[in-house]
């Protein structure tokens, strides 16, 4: 018997009971799964209203080719929301969850690549709303990433939690 296989319950979720009697952990994973969901939904929204303000930002990140730049402004948001919208949901939890996740840790890269070149380059994560980091790009950003990608990972970790499709369709 693995190690995983000691602390993973009968429904594969590691640690922690299952079922209405609540898991402590589904109930931590709710609000996060909402507020993740929720961030990214609301993120996608403000850069698809404003296309091309995010296509100067992810332009100013020097990271990728004109051509990529113009695919990423109007890709990334649509990923984005459906990613979100399916964490929201509770609708492949994990995969959607892990898409986030990645999406984050790529974002992370970038901000790590232009503080080290000393760049000034403004985020437009969120649109004209900067919360809570304001001005150019710093190591705020690098937090709030860690943060959200921590989030993601718990999500990944411990599943869906209650209150979710995925956890209706198991049944």
């Amino acid at each position: 018997m693995s190690v995983l296989s000691s602390v993973t319950s009968s429904s594969g979720v590691v640690g922690g009971r299952d079922g209405a009697g609540g898991r402590p952990m589904g109930w931590l994973v709710l609000p996060l799964r909402l507020l993740l969901g929720g961030l990214f939904v609301f993120a996608g929204v403000m850069k698809v209203q404003d296309t091309q303000n995010f296509a100067f930002a992810v332009h100013g990140f020097k990271l990728m080719p004109e051509h990529l730049v113009v695919l990423a402004a109007f890709v990334l948001p649509w990923l984005e929301m459906v990613a979100g919208a399916m964490l929201v949901l509770g609708i492949w939890t994990r995969a959607s969850a892990g898409v986030i996740g990645l999406m984050t840790l790529g974002f992370l890269g970038g901000i790590i690549s232009v503080i080290v070149r000393g760049m000034d380059v403004k985020c437009s994560c969120f649109g004209k709303f900067e919360f809570p980091c304001e001005g150019a790009i710093g190591y705020c950003h690098v937090v709030r990433n860690a943060v959200m990608i921590a989030m993601a990972g718990v999500i990944v970790l411990w599943g869906p939690g209650p209150l979710a499709i995925d956890r209706e369709s198991t049944k």
